[in-house]
């Protein structure tokens, strides 16, 4: 176990590899993906969130103080995820973020965002869009209206998304997240339809992840990725597959639609927690965590 300082903190972070082919190399780095919730409020209601925001209220996020922290751990982070609650609901707050991140971490680090997809031209307004390395807009049925129901916001059409694809210099940046559930997406023909929905959008990316079992709709929807076999249909490519043993395993591939090739990921959270932190989180009302659901690291 490899430790890092932060502040007047130790903290124990993974110190090998994930394997692909049963070994773990060992990795000496010690870097962390940060998480950055610009605000606990959102306006949905997706019934399998782990972390239900608040529908409305004030947002306490110091812009000053998350300078400071980015400063203080630079060297120990390798990407940058704006997430929440909904970042569009505060676009100049999170625009300003995107900035302050862009000019401190460098370009070296890769920065993301997260939505849900309720202002798609928002994104596209704001004046850092351009540090964004990848736009990630959740959306978990085909059916414009049935993703609606279910997220429980006015998120992005498929002609919204298509739009925003055209628009982009790098249409790559866009990627589609959903989440494994039965009613939904949840086995080899779905993910193969979605797929085929997603490129037609134009987009070159898309993130499957099953669900965590953290409430009863949870539970009573969950998929177990590792039942789906992709060798049943010819179209799907199988690039790798990683484990890091109990905690979680995900593989990326691709699948040919009939006119060209779209990228997948596939990701299956684990029932174990690691020993170790796996991420920090830098919460709306300004504190520094050891990942989601940890202690705080104070300076």
């Amino acid at each position: 176990m490899k430790t890092i300082q932060i502040g007047n903190r130790e903290l124990s972070v993974k110190d090998y590899y994930c394997a692909q082919e049963g070994s773990y190399i060992p990795r000496d780095d010690g870097r962390l993906w940060l998480y950055v919730n610009i605000t606990d409020v959102c306006p949905g209601r997706c019934p399998f969130c782990v972390n239900p925001g608040r529908k409305s209220g004030s947002t306490p996020f110091d812009i000053q103080r998350f300078r400071d922290v980015l400063a203080v751990i630079r060297p120990h982070v390798y990407g940058v995820s704006f997430t929440g609650g909904e970042p569009m609901t505060e676009p100049s707050l999170l625009d300003e973020a995107i900035r302050a991140a862009a000019e401190i971490m460098g370009r070296h680090v890769e920065i993301d965002l997260v939505t849900g997809g309720i202002d798609i031209p928002g994104i596209l307004s704001l004046g850092a869009a351009g540090a964004l390395d990848s736009i990630h807009i959740s959306r978990h049925r085909i059916d414009d209206l049935e993703n609606r129901r279910l997220m429980g916001i006015p998120a992005a059409s498929g002609n919204e998304i298509r739009n925003m694809v055209s628009a982009l210099s790098d249409p790559a940046k866009v990627t589609l997240n959903c989440m494994l559930q039965k009613g939904g997406v949840s086995d080899l023909a779905d993910i193969a339809e979605y797929l085929s929905f997603a490129a037609g959008l134009g987009v070159s990316n898309v993130s499957f992840i099953g669900m965590i079992e953290a409430n009863g709709y949870c539970k009573e929807h969950y998929v177990n990725p590792g039942t789906i076999d992709f060798s049943k249909d010819a179209k799907f490519r199988i690039w790798n597959r990683f484990r890091d043993h109990e905690f979680c395993s995900c593989s990326s591939g691709d699948y040919f639609t009939g006119s060209g090739w779209i990228r997948f990921y596939y990701r299956s959270p684990g029932n174990a927690k690691p020993p170790y932190a796996r991420q920090l989180v830098y919460t709306a009302d300004n504190k520094l965590l050891d990942g989601f659901g940890g202690a705080e690291i104070i300076f």
